[in-house]
């Protein structure tokens, strides 16, 4: 869903080719957070780069497309209007677009408007609405709207609206980037709401917050410091977590009954070890725990016969256990940054691996990987490895390979083949 809706927007913003180059511009530079300044309007961080002349020039320009913009939609028929694309026009108040009432998207972000009516929203046709990097303090929406995916990113929100309680039928939206510190108890009235990001809030994560969002297919809730999880996680019903960048450690007991999980993140947490409790789950799909302290990967990970993406890189893992050999559907396999000094040889009968990173470790030989008959991508930069995988950079299905800082001495011919190698396929040497 939320891909689709990506997708949709960016086809229209293409069709508008008169406000695409300011556009791009424009998000470009606002790719940071907003500030947490206490003045009434809230002002974007990337405001500091830029010299007040240079801001006035900015907001001129914005104003004018909009202008423009609104001048052209003048020519068009009310109800032929689909799409309000007003992105980064610097207004600080949204004009009455009620005429519009066919409209199915808006995209209103990186606007300065910390108040928004319900007036914006009267279109019964409106299912996407994007209002990130506004500012936005305050926002009303209107009974019997049909929004299914709302994006308040990067606003001053210190709590979930309560007027999103009347958006029924709202499947995806998105707060990361607020200082939201709660889940209020109407959370639970919204019975379509299939995933929710709170990423980078100001979330405590108390039993309260895990009963109202009980009903979640997908929980995003990384960046929050959160440093344990309640003993009620068990309430959770969704399939997939996110809980990179806290402060975890450890999990509670209850964990272990989360089974239905297909994908669950701990990047950059505080594990030691990859607990015991996850040793059922034999339906996840993903497991992350990218930049922890583990020194080893337990062999139970093994009998997770459905995984199919194992991130583990930026660890102090030693060697990779025999048992992983059982995963016949993992595709991705990333383990560089790690302690590794050898890597076993039954891993050139991965038939399914597509990805495989073993990069900055302590490798001096690579057995021969050919024999992955699914491998498109491998990498293994810097380690002390003296001969060239030359199977791997002629097996005709490799796209990318990359091969750069190890202990390589090319002879003229061989690096003539590597040049000729890489007019077919990407090689980093």
């Amino acid at each position: 869903m939320f891909v689709q809706n990506i997708l949709y927007i960016c086809s229209v913003i293409i069709i508008e080719m008169k406000r695409l180059i300011y556009i791009l511009v424009c998000l470009t530079a606002g790719c940071v957070f907003f500030s947490c300044s206490t003045k009434p309007v809230a002002k974007p961080d990337y405001y500091g780069f830029y010299t007040e002349e240079q801001l006035r020039e900015m907001r001129e320009n914005g104003r004018a497309q909009a202008k423009a913009y609104f001048q052209e939609l003048e020519t068009r028929h009310p109800d032929s209007v689909k799409v309000l694309n007003l992105s980064w026009a610097h207004l600080d108040t949204l004009p009455d677009l009620s005429k519009y009432n066919k409209v199915e998207i808006i995209d209103f972000s990186g606007n300065e408007t910390p108040r928004v009516d319900k007036s914006l929203f009267t279109s019964d046709s409106l299912r996407i609405v994007r209002l990130d990097r506004c500012g936005i303090r305050e926002i009303d929406f209107p009974e019997g709207n049909h929004i299914k995916s709302l994006n308040l990113t990067n606003n001053q929100l210190d709590r979930i609206p309560a007027s999103i309680r009347k958006c029924k039928n709202l499947r995806s939206l998105n707060l990361e980037g607020n200082h939201i510190r709660h889940i209020p108890r109407w959370l639970l009235e919204l019975d379509s709401l299939e995933d929710i990001n709170l990423n980078f809030n100001q979330l405590k994560l108390r039993k309260s917050d895990i009963r109202r969002l009980a009903k979640v297919q997908q929980l995003l809730i990384a960046g929050n410091n959160i440093e344990r999880l309640p003993s009620n996680i068990v309430k959770l019903r969704c399939e997939s977590m996110n809980l990179a960048k806290n402060k975890l450690h450890a999990l509670p007991k209850s964990f272990a009954q989360l089974k239905q999980l297909k994908s669950v993140i701990f990047y950059e947490n505080n594990f030691e070890n990859i607990p015991e409790l996850l040793t059922d789950f034999k339906n996840l799909k993903h497991l992350d725990f990218y930049k922890n302290n583990l020194t080893e990967i337990p062999d139970f990970v093994g009998t997770m016969e459905n995984l199919e993406q194992l991130y583990v890189s930026y660890n102090k893992i030693e060697k990779i256990p025999d048992t992983l050999r059982h995963l016949r559907r993992l595709k991705h396999l990333y383990i560089h940054h790690n302690e590794l000094h050898f890597l076993p040889e039954w891993l050139a009968e991965m038939d399914s691996i597509e990805r495989l990173g073993v990069g900055f470790n302590h490798l001096l030989v690579l057995p021969d990987l050919s024999g992955m008959k699914s491998l498109i991508e491998f990498d293994c930069e810097k380690n002390l490895l003296e001969r060239i995988p030359w199977e791997l950079i002629e097996k005709p299905e490799i796209e990318m390979i990359v091969i750069r800082n190890n202990d390589f001495t090319l002879t003229p011919e061989e690096e003539a083949k590597l040049k000729k190698a890489s007019k077919t396929k990407t090689i980093v040497y």
